[in-house]
């Protein structure tokens, strides 16, 4: 007699509850990183072309020798461990509406320019502050006043506490992160003489997200890649 056979199909391998929830997991995490880094890439696309965001102009038009601007301290915490150089670049743009006349604009501590700021007339914000942010950058300036008397007895060039300083007869930049204690800016004449007119601006950037697509976006590529693998993979 010829033995039974059996109708039976044979069962086809199955997928490990574990891998199936590890390429799920992948999945997520890769969705989450290519999301970030295309953000980031679609926002870079609103910066210039070293990754700088720019603020509003304001319109400097004193008659007194200088005008300054108290700079409090900006606070890198979240992303310090990476470097503030590369967390936080900001740049400070003094653009000359009077072309007879050469700018000068520097940046100091408090501590060391002060004496110079009080020893001759300048105008001084009553109330201002400033934004500078990935993204997004802003003046806020309304009302001034006027501070001091006389002209300066030596001229801003000559003085020896400047962390940095620039000067031009058309548009003067200077870049410079003011950290851990106040600073002040100073607009004036490179001559020394009266009468300022100018339009000021703070440009940002944050080096570290021109760099962050180029590692997030492969990155969320391997991942998914990774996924695939063991939902394919058979017990």
């Amino acid at each position: 007699m010829n033995p039974e056979t059996s109708n039976e199909e044979p069962q086809k391998p199955k997928r490990s509850k574990k891998r199936i929830v590890l390429g799920i997991v992948l999945f997520v995490i890769a969705f989450l990183v290519l999301s970030a880094g295309i953000s980031i890439f679609i926002y870079n696309q609103d910066t210039d072309s070293e990754g700088y965001v720019y603020s509003n102009v304001h319109h400097v038009n004193t008659t007194t020798y200088a005008f300054t601007l108290y700079m409090n301290e900006f606070k890198i915490s979240t992303w310090g461990f990476l470097g503030p150089e590369n967390v936080a670049q900001i740049k400070f743009i003094v653009k000359n509406t009077s072309p007879t006349k050469e700018l000068f604009t520097g940046y100091a501590t408090t501590k060391d320019s002060e004496p110079y700021r009080q020893s001759f007339q300048c105008e001084i914000p009553t109330y201002w502050r400033w934004i500078a942010e990935p993204y997004y950058a802003e003046i806020i300036l309304n009302t001034t006043i006027i501070d001091g008397d006389g002209p300066p007895t030596s001229l801003p060039q000559t003085q020896t506490f400047w962390l940095t300083s620039a000067h031009s007869n058309n548009t003067a930049q200077m870049t410079y992160l003011p950290q851990h204690e106040q600073h002040i800016w100073f607009i004036m004449n490179l001559d020394g003489s009266k009468n300022i007119t100018a339009d000021i601006q703070i440009a940002f950037k944050s080096p570290i997200l021109t760099v962050l697509p180029f590692v997030l976006i492969p990155l969320g590529l391997v991942l998914a890649v990774g996924g695939v693998y063991p939902l394919r993979r058979k017990k």
